[in-house]
């Protein structure tokens, strides 16, 4: 049948339908939709009247669409899906003339089928929404049935519905913005209302849409679609906008960028200067560095980029810490080669490296049952297994490859094997965290400890006669490397906090970016109490001082002059001073919270300093989430910088 004829039968066919015989919901189904659209060309085997969702998303993992028909591109039912959804048909009884909750329903699985459009009727009128990628629903067409009676309307509707013209729109490059280029900014278009309604077409519906490793957060004038870090694999993500002059740009950022150039500053406004990719240029203007393409933004754009990078880092940064958290990964040092990524755990002398390579070999899981049969060599990597469950990859490298140790030290390394990550991802598990343990992957703190205390002694033992190597000798051959860190919880004394507060100074030395004040409100509250307490007699006074002008001088603050000589009591005051500023600021300087950070180090470390337990135990709540982040970032964010 040709188009024209099948033109004709649709216009023939509405302008004789009589509403009238329409007087239940089943009747608007069956009188007025099933035959509307076999007119329109579907074939009813592309029609489902039951399609249930499941979803991560939803509360109900089966729910069902109710009262509705949805028209798809194929009639194999197996394919029947998101990908070939065409059309989303609510249908309401005849008297019924409230469709605001038919239309939410509508919306909200169309977030999950991604329909082209959505219908929905009482059989009296009807509302025909067009959908697009990201965008808002446009309404198109929102009248009583009996309009179509003008050939003209029927046929701008057969137009837009007919099965063979809509089946093969594809759906990624579908697009609401008809009009052509402008050249001038969005700034000005804005001014002029005949440009108005198109700006506000072309901007993304807000929403957020994740799908196990996959998030995408939308807002009006930005979209980031990112695959998120699975066990520690590589995440990445693509940047799209929806105004004029940027439609049609995509950034993609690989792991590395979105780490150094995304991480930091997060949950603070554009303006403050906290974004390490984000520039102001005037007072509703910025310059935005992403991965390779730096670009021009509006004010309204760089808050909404600013939005999503927060929603997709903050789920970024909270699988990389999960990871390390369950392997217990945080105490090594974490190294990184074209084809190696892992965690030091130890070094051997390279004699020792060899006894236990000729002890691999010979105790491969494939050629006996005992339970020291449990290695297999890899290429380099030393896997651990049974054959069925890995516990651990190992990795040897020469100590001289990163570091300055001799090439007669071997290095131990906890190796990130994406074959390993690959098969816990095709497990039956829920997720990889559920197979960490004693019977399946090893932490890899259990690992060294498993290295050290029974599987390098049990190597000496049995290469001892031959090697003449008694057990004696073992802690001259393993160098070994222990944390300089108290654990928090732990620590009773005052200088234990030095190696953290150590960790933080460094970190901010290296920090160009604004921090948001509210998150360093207490850090200076509390150490300012607590420091206030020492001994006036202080040794290096002046190197107190020093630091403490600096910031004073740079304030402007004349109260304290540069020629007077100074005590305790004025570095206590000046403490003070700065601790009521932050109070009634929104964002601080980085190079200040250093000083601050290096007259706290020093007064703790040379001070004699009277405090109780109630103090201590605030002061390491306090320090906790700074230290936190400042491992995060030295660790994950500044080897991308």
């Amino acid at each position: 049948m040709y188009t024209s004829d099948s033109l004709q039968l649709f216009i023939k066919w509405i302008q004789a339908f009589d509403i009238r015989i329409l007087q239940t919901e089943e009747d608007v189904e069956k009188k007025f939709i099933l035959p509307m659209f076999q007119y329109l060309g579907y074939p009813d085997l592309c029609r489902q009247s039951k399609y249930t969702l499941t979803s991560n998303n939803l509360d109900n993992p089966a729910k069902q669409l109710k009262n509705a028909q949805i028209y798809f591109a194929t009639d194999d039912v197996e394919q029947q899906n998101a990908n070939t959804s065409l059309v989303i048909i609510i249908y309401l009884s005849p008297n019924t003339n409230y469709f605001q909750e038919a239309i939410a329903q509508a919306k909200f699985y169309s977030n999950y089928l991604k329909p082209l459009f959505l219908i929905i009727t009482n059989g009296y009128s009807m509302k025909v929404f067009q959908c697009f990628q990201y965008h808002r629903e446009e309404l198109i067409f929102d009248a009583i049935i009996d309009t179509l009676r003008n050939s003209q309307i029927a046929e701008n509707i057969y137009n837009q519905l007919n099965f063979n013209l809509i089946k093969n729109i594809n759906k990624t490059t579908l697009s609401n913005f008809k009009h052509p280029q402008f050249s001038s900014i969005e700034k000005y278009l804005r001014r002029h209302i005949e440009f108005g309604k198109i700006l506000e077409k072309a901007e993304f519906e807000p929403r957020l849409i994740q799908e196990g490793h996959h998030l995408a957060i939308i807002q009006p004038k930005v979209l980031i679609k990112c695959n998120l870090p699975q066990a520690f694999g590589k995440g990445d993500c693509l940047i799209q906008f929806s105004s004029v002059i940027l439609r049609g740009l995509q950034i993609t950022l690989n792991n590395q960028q979105i780490l150094g150039q995304l991480m930091t500053g997060l949950h603070t406004k554009p303006e403050w200067g906290c974004r390490h990719f984000l520039k102001q240029i005037d007072a509703d203007t910025f310059e935005a560095s992403l991965g390779q393409t730096t670009l021009i933004l509006s004010e309204l754009e760089a808050a909404d980029l600013c939005l999503c990078v927060d929603t997709i880092c903050q789920e970024y940064k909270k699988r990389i810490i999960e990871f390390e958290d369950y392997l217990e990964t945080w105490d090594f040092k974490f190294v990184e080669f074209p084809d190696i990524r892992g965690f030091h755990l130890f070094s051997v002398d390279v004699k020792l490296w060899r006894m236990m390579h000729n002890f691999i070999k010979k105790f491969n899981y494939a050629q006996g049952k005992s339970e020291w049969h449990l290695f297999d060599q890899v290429n380099i990597s030393i896997r651990i297994s049974r054959g069925i469950r890995d516990h651990a990859f190992l990795v040897p490298r020469l100590g001289n490859c990163y570091s300055a140790l001799s090439n007669n030290q071997v290095d131990i390394l906890y190796e990130i094997n994406d074959i390993h990550i690959a098969t816990l991802e095709r497990s039956n598990l829920n997720s990889w965290q559920e197979d960490i343990g004693i019977r399946g992957t090893w932490a890899a703190k259990y690992t060294k400890n498993w290295l050290i205390e029974k599987f390098i002694p049990k190597v000496i033992n049995y290469y001892s006669q031959e090697f003449q190597v008694l057990e004696f000798d073992l802690d001259k051959n393993i160098l070994n490397y222990h944390s300089q860190h108290t654990i928090l919880k732990e620590m009773n004394e005052v200088k234990d906090l030095l190696p953290y507060l150590r960790d933080i100074q460094i970190w901010l030395q290296r920090y160009r970016e604004n921090f948001a004040a509210s998150s360093w409100q207490q850090y200076y509250q509390v150490f300012t109490d607590l420091v206030r307490n020492a001994d006036s007699a202080i040794a290096g006074l002046d190197y107190i001082t020093m630091n403490l002008q600096k910031i004073m001088w740079a304030n402007s603050s004349a109260d304290i002059s540069r020629g007077k000589i100074w005590h305790f009591k004025d570095a206590i005051y000046c403490l003070d001073i700065q601790v009521s500023k932050i109070k009634n600021c929104k964002y601080i300087n980085s190079w200040e919270a250093d000083l601050i950070t290096r007259v706290f180090i020093w007064i703790i470390e040379n001070g004699k300093i009277n405090h109780s337990q109630g103090q201590l135990n605030v002061a390491k709540q306090a320090l906790l989430p700074i230290w936190e982040q400042c491992r995060f970032e030295m660790r994950h964010v500044y080897p991308y910088r």
